[in-house]
């Protein structure tokens, strides 16, 4: 702000776009660096620009050139979430049905898409 003496004034200027603030820290927080979402497939960990795209390749996963059982119980993988299990932690819910968070969520995200 403006002091009241005639001193001289400091403004603060965004790197980025160059508007000037009274505040040091409206200035920080102007521009920040814009934030992009990518979305990586659990099974190969290739990065996608679409959430679509990602779920595709996950899908592509478990219903491509996949074995049809487990490779820890041998179990035959008859439906979608048994191949994304395994596609995603190496192992069936029948067999160990302990998942990270992040597995979990890979699982549900692939069996029940949002939308």
């Amino acid at each position: 702000m403006a002091s009241a003496n005639k001193g001289v004034i400091t403004r603060y200027e965004c790197s980025s776009c160059n508007e000037r603030h009274d505040d040091e820290g409206d200035a920080e927080d102007c521009c920040k660096p814009e934030v992009f979402e990518i979305y990586i497939c659990p099974s190969c960990e290739v990065e996608h620009d679409l959430r679509e795209d990602a779920q595709a390749c996950l899908e592509g996963h478990s219903t491509g050139d996949m074995a049809d059982s487990c490779p820890c119980c041998l179990r035959h993988l008859d439906g979608q979430q048994f191949r994304v299990e395994v596609s995603v932690a190496g192992h069936c819910s029948t067999c160990n049905p302990i998942y990270t968070p992040e597995q979990n969520l890979a699982i549900l995200d692939a069996v029940w898409p949002a939308g």
